[in-house]
């Protein structure tokens, strides 16, 4: 799960605006510009679309950091607890990326990932699909990030 993680989040999204409000006087950006950090992980029945489960992710992964750049690369620096219990890097990679604000189409080295909402410190998409509750059925996996 955490190597799809950090293929799903080995790129970003370039960002247009938009208006939250239309009382508002003034227009908010979305921008995936900046550091995000992995926050949870949620799983939908792929036969029901009820929540399986919503399950924040250690305090060590969460401290992985994805920075998205604006020429178009993120470089992510993943963290997880080793075997004596350390919470350490497992490495750091940057790879290129491309966003649809418009379409909402994010593109990640090559990879089609589907966007499931988007805030503006807030952005949930499909990591992958797999039968989780063993229902025969792909249960779709939601990774969460947080500004």
């Amino acid at each position: 799960m955490k190597k799809l993680l950090l293929l799903a989040l080995s790129a970003g999204f370039m960002c247009n605006s938009c208006t939250v409000d239309d009382d508002d006087e003034f227009t908010n950006q979305f921008s995936l510009l900046g550091v995000w950090h992995p926050s949870r992980e949620i799983v939908v029945s792929g036969s029901t679309g009820i929540t399986l489960s919503n399950t924040d992710y250690s305090p060590c992964y969460q401290s992985s950091t994805l920075e998205f750049k604006t020429n178009n690369t993120v470089v992510t620096n993943i963290f997880d607890v080793n075997i004596t219990g350390n919470c350490v890097s497992t490495g750091i990679e940057t790879v290129n990326y491309s966003y649809d604000h418009t379409n909402s189409k994010l593109v990640i080295d090559g990879e089609n990932i589907e966007i499931i909402s988007r805030t503006q410190n807030e952005l949930q998409f499909v990591s992958h699909y797999e039968d989780e509750d063993g229902d025969g059925v792909d249960d779709k996996i939601i990774i969460v990030i947080n500004k």
